[in-house]
């Protein structure tokens, strides 16, 4: 075996400090933008005072989130060409495919395409998360059978998501969930999404190419997709009083409950409770949302009581309810189906994507770790006639 340069890292870099960043801070039950408290933030903030913060470093005056407000209206239409191309993906593909196709075209028609100055970053930044809802709401619509809603330049951004999606018929607590989803989701440190943005940007990529490896990096289940996989939980557990036994069965069998575990929150995923809240709330719909969330709740007892008696790697499997858990619920009570959950999730990250790439730009070095070469050494090459 070759003899390693440098001791190598932890499988999956876990616990390497690759980067310093002013953006965010995760810690076990801690999440902070830019200083603010995600409690302190989703009980009080607009996404859009969210996103100026994650991209600005400050929140805004009044007169600031006005004009940044009046810049996310001005970009939220889409081109014939990226209308033409998400309604011809529309017919096949998934939500993910369709946006990170139509994010990654969008540079085609990019005024500044190849400018990575700041000023120009930052007009990418609000274009990018002005148009995404109407990309994602328009395929809904698509997928639905239905015609685009055109965007409503009076509503603010969430609540002018919950009209293109839904018209007339939307919940009425679409845009206040939908407001707090986004900024719970917006930004969170150095997750797979947002490093495979930066180990792009780190090339000197533009802002569409790194926000399009984000995009590609958050489609795998292991980083979104909990959703889905979630709700499919849920219905095979099938009735609150059968979640015990699913328990007992899946640790039997090794089986990995979604919506559980995280690498960083050790004890409590901050994001989670805001979700539940919601989820408990809008689970008073009907019959079916009641039971639904009387599953969740026998789930977390169940997995809870026999988590101390588990083998220390299947207990950090299950060691906190994670963020995607309660967003299963909540989206799907409010109409949204479990596979676009990952999807929604992007509406919100993209602030921070952007603040990343910008972050990422403004002081640039080329990531380019090392490898432990483990393979053979010292072999003559042999012709192919010996062989």
């Amino acid at each position: 075996m070759a003899e390693a340069r440098t001791k190598p890292a932890p499988k999956g870099l876990e616990g390497v400090v690759a980067t310093t960043t002013a953006i965010s801070l995760v810690q076990d039950n801690r999440l902070i933008y830019r200083g603010y408290a995600i409690d302190d933030l989703v009980a009080k903030a607009e996404y859009e005072e969210v996103a100026y913060l994650l991209l600005n470093g400050d929140l805004p005056d009044r007169d600031q989130l006005r004009d940044f407000k009046q810049e996310l209206v001005k970009h939220r239409a889409l081109s014939p060409f990226l209308r033409d191309l998400l309604a011809e993906m529309s017919e096949n593909a998934t939500a993910m495919d369709v946006l990170r196709t139509v994010v990654s075209a969008s540079a085609a028609e990019d005024p500044a395409e190849g400018d990575n100055s700041q000023a120009a970053e930052y007009r990418k930044s609000i274009r990018l998360t002005a148009k995404l809802p109407t990309m994602l709401a328009t395929y809904m619509r698509r997928r639905r059978g239905e015609q685009p809603v055109p965007p409503e330049p009076s509503l603010g951004h969430a609540a002018n998501f919950a009209h293109m999606t839904w018209g007339e018929k939307a919940h009425p607590r679409a845009a206040e969930i939908m407001n707090a989803a986004f900024i719970l989701q917006a930004e969170h440190g150095l997750n797979a999404s947002t490093f495979a943005a930066r180990i792009t940007a780190g090339t000197d990529a533009d802002m569409h190419a790194a926000v399009t490896a984000a995009f590609g990096a958050l489609k795998g289940p292991k980083h979104g997709g909990a959703t889905d996989t979630t709700m499919r939980m849920i219905e095979e557990i099938g009735s609150p009083d059968h979640a015990e036994t699913f328990v007992d069965k899946g640790i039997e069998r090794k089986y990995i409950f979604s919506g559980f575990g995280h690498r960083v929150y050790l004890t409590e995923d901050p994001r989670a409770k805001h979700l539940r809240r919601f989820a408990s709330e809008l689970a008073k719909g009907g019959p079916e949302q009641a039971k639904q969330f009387e599953i969740q709740e026998r789930l977390v007892r169940a997995i809870a009581e026999r988590r101390p008696k588990m083998s220390p790697g299947a207990a950090a499997k299950v060691n906190v309810v994670n963020v995607d858990f309660y967003a299963a619920t909540a989206y799907t009570f409010l109409g949204i189906p479990a596979d676009l959950g990952t999807s929604i999730f992007s509406l919100g990250r993209i602030a921070g994507w952007c603040a990343h790439v910008m972050e990422q730009h403004g002081d640039n070095r080329l990531i380019r770790p090392e490898s432990e070469y483990t393979g053979p050494v010292g072999r003559t090459w042999v012709p192919i006639a010996e062989r």
